[in-house]
């Protein structure tokens, strides 16, 4: 679900942030309860990561540690894990009226933009005053190494399913000074220790604002351009990049893009396609099923089932869909043990369109490829075993799950005490044909793994592309860069 919808229902839904108050025992269970209920009655995978026995038990452990007065930060953090065990990138846990990566802080913010990668990080550029050779590497901040840093920040984020790490690195890429924030400190200043070649260097650096980081981020935004691309990178090879798989009214009608895009590929002969779906978040479901019909020579099943909690209205306050809510008697059903939701297209067979492509395929992914985009990308990887379809996957395992994603329409309730927001995606994506598929817990893995250098993020250079290109040009080869 696109993050323009979710973020516009919850301003029609919720109130605004909690005056700085400590919260009671009694105010702390009684916003518990409500987080384990809603859980309990939305998710409708919750299980599929982490046993319930295993989930019962952390329920046990965070419900013993509320027995003494909180701030509204020290309840938001403790209940963080519960929110990981999910492995759901979806999840919302968001400050009311405040931007989901800066919940609480809005100074003394860590004022360097860094790029990480494993357990090192680099700087990529100053948002402050304060200047730090780009490139540099950091190692220590106030004195903790950045590896350590890391290691307490990476299990306190969400975006990921299963156990991928990719999304959050990319996240640590845009938001780090919000988590560092929130999880680890707000000091008055902040001693970098860096290196640049062989030379180690200190530097005190002052905090900056979120609105220093948000006016940074605004002035380095790349130049307007549509989010559906079709170029030409020779008379044999198209590249179509989907930045997004929603509109805004702005944006070119994306049925239209995918209709004569196809057709002028089909009438150029083209015979290799590289689709460019790397840090594309997802969006519309259907937008991934249309284009897999372009992409198919033969019918084909998207979506096996789409699970849902249950058919009740819910025990507790919460905002959905009111549509969804008067139609769920027709449109829920019970399967199994479970229930699921029948009136989708994805769930129907799948022809393919007219002027489908059926030439060589390469799919650029990375840890921003998600959601929708993850959903698309397996039903490609899977369609490529079962047909013997010549599909390469290039870059970095997607942030999103290989078999199910957990989005769809969400629920919003909001803690009664803590005024956090808890918004839980109600449907399941089960995707179809994917039990070959030796890993239940992963995204889809590439065939040829390469991810950027701090080098190639500071002189803008595409080392997947050029890699893919490579490959194109020079059949069979393995030129060296790929693991």
């Amino acid at each position: 679900m696109k993050k323009t919808v979710y973020a516009a229902l919850l301003g029609a839904f919720l109130n605004g942030p909690l005056v700085a108050q400590t919260l009671s025992p009694e105010q702390l269970q009684t916003d518990f309860a409500r987080l384990r209920t809603a859980l309990n009655e939305v998710h409708p995978e919750m299980y599929r990561y982490t046993p319930k026995p295993v989930f019962d038990s952390l329920f046990t452990a965070t419900a013993a540690r509320l027995n003494q007065p909180m701030t509204q930060q020290e309840f938001y953090v403790t209940m963080v894990p519960l929110l990981v065990a999910l492995h759901d990138g979806h999840i919302k846990w968001i400050v009311s009226g405040r931007d989901e990566h800066y919940p609480f802080s809005t100074e003394k913010l860590f004022p360097l933009k860094l790029y990480f990668q494993h357990d090192k990080a680099w700087v990529q550029g100053n948002y402050g005053g304060g200047k730090v050779p780009e490139g540099a590497e950091v190692l220590t901040i106030n004195g903790q190494p950045i590896a350590a840093i890391i290691r307490t920040l990476l299990p306190n984020m969400t975006f990921a399913d299963g156990n991928r790490t990719g999304g959050k690195y990319g996240d640590l890429n845009h938001f780090f000074s919000g988590y560092y924030a929130t999880f680890i400190e707000t000091p008055d200043a902040f001693e970098v220790v860096y290196r640049v070649g062989n030379e180690t260097q200190k530097a005190t650096l002052k905090p900056v604002s979120e609105q220093a980081i948000k006016t940074y981020v605004d002035g380095h935004k790349p130049a307007l351009q549509s989010p559906f691309r079709l170029t030409y990178a020779d008379a044999q090879t198209a590249v179509m990049t989907i930045d997004r798989f929603w509109a805004e009214k702005k944006d070119p009608d994306y049925k239209m893009f995918l209709k004569t895009s196809f057709r002028e590929i089909k009438q150029k002969g083209i015979q290799q396609l590289i689709l460019d779906l790397r840090n594309n978040e997802g969006g519309e479901e259907s937008w991934g099923v249309l284009l897999a019909r372009y992409l198919s020579d033969k019918p084909f099943r998207y979506y096996d089932h789409i699970s849902v909690r249950q058919k009740k209205k819910f025990s507790f306050p919460a905002w959905t869909s009111p549509l969804y809510m008067k139609m769920r008697w027709l449109v829920v059903k019970k399967q199994g043990d479970g229930y699921v939701f029948t009136k989708h297209r994805g769930l129907k067979l799948q022809k393919p369109e007219k002027d489908a492509f059926n030439g060589k395929l390469y799919v650029l992914i990375n840890g921003g490829s998600f959601s929708v985009t993850s959903e698309l990308a397996a039903h490609l990887h899977a369609y490529r075993n079962e047909r013997a379809r010549d599909v390469l996957f290039i870059g970095q395992e997607t942030g999103g799950g290989y078999k199910v994603n957990s989005s769809g329409i969400f629920t919003i309730t909001q803690l009664p005490n803590s005024k956090i927001d808890l918004g839980i995606g109600m449907f399941g994506f089960n995707m179809a044909n994917v039990s070959a598929y030796p890993y239940t817990d992963r995204g889809i893995i590439p065939d040829h793994s390469l991810e950027p250098t701090i080098n190639d993020i500071l002189h803008q250079r595409d080392p997947v592309m050029i890699y893919t290109l490579g490959l194109i040009r020079t059949p069979g080869s393995t030129l060296g860069d790929a693991k």
